[in-house]
């Protein structure tokens, strides 16, 4: 057979792709180059080592002009630098060998020589079986630049297809999961092995806290990708009014209040990204700006479980800090809990060693913080939801904030000063008064400055904007 010319490779492959798009429609799915056109900004992806061969087996019989199922380069995101990969599903099921493996580990090179982010794209069914322990050390090979890369640069990994194996090992060491609904699944042992037919597909994945965002399909799945971003920067332009007051004292009276609808109006408008969102409903973690500036956000929510911190909350509250902390994104802790849940559940996982982790993630890390102490802060809850001494920067309380070794309700039991049960409310309540204003806390150094809830917005604001100098 005589040698390809470049032009009639480059044909080939264009003719293939356009052959497979139809294909790939039915599934919810972009072909592999489609997806870096949804990713990047107009005309700016660069490939790279689009000419890289796979190799060739004695039992393998297709022509010259097969290249690597798999696309990479990089290219701009609302104008900053990012690399990519992009797995081709649509040429041997994305089937991973050993040069497919090279091509994603020179992007990750570049990508941590720029020290800038990287976006995998998973659709792969498996390794490439006749290549062998070749396929097996190039997913090591994968594995170990994404290691390197843990905690030096973002990376995000888009599910857009099947993940599983080893592949789904290298994703979960990602920093963020996004998960396409229509196509994606990510899983060590495939369905056929399991039981639980919903282990691994998109709907688990985000109720068990494995994927951060689940998008409709995977050309959403890679705009939530393109979203975030500009969430590794120091600012997001806003047109927001820092001086702007807020009315949150109307939402604030109901206990079970939604702690979406306080974020929703203190950060810049529309500016609020939640992750995990389907995890762990009664603790809130996602980005915001505020004035600005990129800022993460970790907060209790009332209206689920009264924001009880267990095992699963916590988790989720602590690895969002580190990541914060590891890119220096500045956070803000809004702390409204009635306590730890004390259940055996909660117990048997562990749940000391869940809120010793929580208390570290507030200790160490570079990253600014500032807590804002809405209403309750009852025991542990206190302590380890970013207190002054956890080393939190800025500790704030609204004069409506309670702060107490224990609910009002168990203290008072606890003090046997309820002789009528009717009256155990009201007891409660005027020892609340009394005993958890968050004045105490004040005077004694551990809240800088009690506010009034209109001015919530501004005091953060000012707070991060002097801790930014």
């Amino acid at each position: 057979m005589s040698q390809k010319t470049t032009a009639e490779l480059r044909a080939a492959l264009n003719e293939r792709q356009n052959s497979a798009a139809a294909e790939l429609t039915k599934l919810g799915k972009l072909s592999a180059r489609a997806r870096m056109d949804v990713l990047f900004d107009e005309g700016t992806f660069v490939e790279v080592g689009g000419y890289i061969n796979r190799k060739k087996t004695e039992l393998d019989i297709t022509s010259g002009e097969d290249f690597e199922p798999v696309v990479t380069g990089y290219g701009a995101i609302g104008g900053t630098l990012v690399f990519a990969f992009s797995q081709d599903f649509s040429r041997l099921k994305g089937a991973l060998g050993e040069m497919h493996a090279k091509k994603i580990c020179k992007i990750y090179e570049m990508a941590l020589k720029a020290e800038a982010p990287i976006i995998g794209v998973f659709d792969s069914a498996g390794a490439k079986i006749l290549e062998g322990v070749d396929a097996l050390a190039g997913y090591g090979a994968i594995i170990q630049k994404a290691s390197i890369a843990k905690n030096v640069i973002p990376q995000i990994a888009v599910i857009s297809g099947p993940c599983g194996g080893s592949s789904a090992v290298i994703a979960r060491m990602f920093d963020i999961i996004i998960v396409a609904k229509k196509s994606g699944s990510l899983y060590i042992a495939p369905e056929t092995v399991l039981t639980d037919k919903t282990l691994g597909k998109p709907e688990r994945l985000a109720k068990d806290g494995i994927s951060a965002i689940t998008a409709e399909d995977d050309a959403a799945a890679l705009t939530e990708a393109r979203k975030l971003i500009p969430h590794f920067g120091l600012e997001i332009p806003s047109n927001d009014e820092v001086t702007r007051l807020v009315d949150v004292s109307s939402i604030l009276s109901n206990p079970t209040y939604d702690v979406h609808d306080v974020i929703n109006t203190v950060v810049d408008a529309g500016s609020f990204v939640e992750l995990y969102a389907e995890h762990a409903q009664h603790m809130v973690c996602g980005f915001a700006t505020i004035n600005s500036l990129v800022i993460g956000v970790v907060a209790n929510n009332p209206a689920v479980k009264g924001g009880k911190l267990c095992p699963c909350s916590t988790d989720k509250a602590s690895e969002f800090i580190d990541f914060c902390s590891e890119f220096q994104i500045p956070v803000l802790t809004l702390v409204d809990s009635e306590g730890v849940a004390m259940k055996d559940l909660a117990e048997s996982k562990d749940l000391s060693l869940k809120l010793a982790k929580l208390a570290y993630s507030y200790t160490g890390g570079l990253s600014d913080k500032v807590t804002v102490v809405l209403g309750k802060a009852y025991g542990t809850a206190y302590t380890v939801m970013g207190s002054k001494e956890l080393g939190v920067d800025v500790n704030l309380a609204l004069d409506s904030a309670k702060i107490a070794a224990m609910s009002p309700e168990r203290s008072v039991e606890f003090l046997g000063e309820v002789t009528d049960e009717t009256k155990k409310s009201e007891i409660a309540a005027d020892w609340a008064d009394k005993f958890a204003s968050p004045l105490t806390a004040a005077q004694n150094g551990y809240i800088d400055d009690i506010i009034d809830s209109s001015e919530l917005r501004q005091r953060i604001a000012t707070a991060f904007e002097m801790l930014a100098f």
